[in-house]
């Protein structure tokens, strides 16, 4: 049988091996290619397998210790069993403590254990704890890029099988539900306009802050969205973890809200030499921004805690939320100080 047959009879039962297995699960990621010493080598014993099998195999970081029962005992690095005497038993010096993925853990929990141990591989074990596969980082880096690319398609509102090469009438379809929605959603800012109506032509002057009052507001829950989703990627939040996250973030609105409020307001009594409309002005930007920075911490927050994919959350939907609540906080300030804008 030539090379080439082969090579199609062992790609045929790689795919074969990864149909036994759930999709998405460690048991279609694992590789085949690794190392296992029995538990009673010494080093020489084990350096001299190791040259035997080592031919043909890419990516072998660790050499996983087994039992007569194939069972991982422990594991080592290469360099460790190099740097060690020849007649040194290789338990004696192996790292007990190993980590081992069932067939059917899930990518995504698999990746997060990954960061959390900082470990180049780990091995894969059966129902039996027998070791089968090994998982590196380098296969566990493109279920991490994949989760990123699916939670910024959901973060924008794009839907996460859209890329460059999507035609466009698919693109659109995928991008409409969304957007529909918000539409009929962004409606309600259109009566929340028109019912400040009176204000609104008593002081005009108040319709030239509108898009900033609104897209400040936008741009600042988009920002604590963003970080909020980041945290919830990298880490399990507990409900401490989480009112710890909603404090610095109303803190950072604060801080923020301040600074651009003292800002807005000097350019609003500069530009009409009114006092009183800097102070709505002002006012009305502090409070839209500690309110828009809640809003796009507290949402993914009660979505997670909901069993909701919190990317869901999108950049779009919380911008909309907070175009209404801040046309709202700034025409309902505008309102109780009428008579002194007049």
């Amino acid at each position: 049988m030539s090379k080439y047959n082969f090579w199609v009879m062992d790609r045929m039962m790689e795919v074969f091996r990864m149909s036994m297995y759930k999709p998405e699960t460690t048991g279609t990621l694992m590789k085949k290619e690794f190392i296992a010493l029995k538990e009673t080598y010494t080093v020489k014993e084990a350096i001299s397998h190791l040259r035997k099998n080592v031919k043909g195999k890419t990516n072998i970081h660790y050499l996983y210790i087994v039992n007569s029962d194939r069972k991982p005992e422990g594991v080592l690095s290469i360099r460790e069993l190099l740097s060690a005497a020849n007649d040194e038993l290789i338990k004696d010096f192996m790292v007990k403590d190993v980590i081992a993925f069932p067939t059917d853990l899930d990518q995504e929990d698999a990746a997060q254990i990954f960061r959390d141990k900082d470990l180049v591989s780990i091995p894969v074990v059966n129902d039996e704890e027998q070791i089968i596969g090994v998982i590196h980082v380098d296969d566990i880096l493109d279920v991490m890029l994949q989760e990123a690319d699916e939670d910024i398609g959901k973060f924008s509102a794009s839907g996460k099988e859209i890329d460059f090469r999507t035609n466009p009438l698919k693109a659109a379809l995928k991008r409409l539900p969304w957007l529909i929605l918000l539409l009929f959603i962004g409606l309600i800012s259109g009566g929340i306009i028109e019912s400040f109506e009176a204000t609104l032509e008593a002081v005009v002057a108040l319709a030239f802050f509108m898009p900033l009052i609104a897209g400040m507001t936008g741009n600042t829950g988009t920002q604590s969205l963003a970080v909020v989703i980041r945290g919830l990627v990298s880490e399990d939040l507990t409900i401490k973890k989480s009112l710890k996250l909603l404090i610095r973030e109303l803190l950072v609105g604060i801080i923020i809200g301040i600074t651009c409020a003292v800002i807005i307001a000097i350019v609003a009594y500069i530009w009409r030499g009114s006092f009183m409309l800097g102070i709505v002005v002002g006012s009305s930007l502090l409070a839209t921004l500690i309110i828009g920075t809640l809003a796009g911490t507290i949402i993914p927050l009660i979505l997670y805690k909901c069993k909701v994919d919190p990317a869901v959350a999108s950049g779009p939907l919380i911008t909309t939320i907070n175009d209404i609540l801040s046309l709202l906080i700034y025409f309902g300030i505008a309102t109780m100080f009428i008579a002194k804008l007049l």
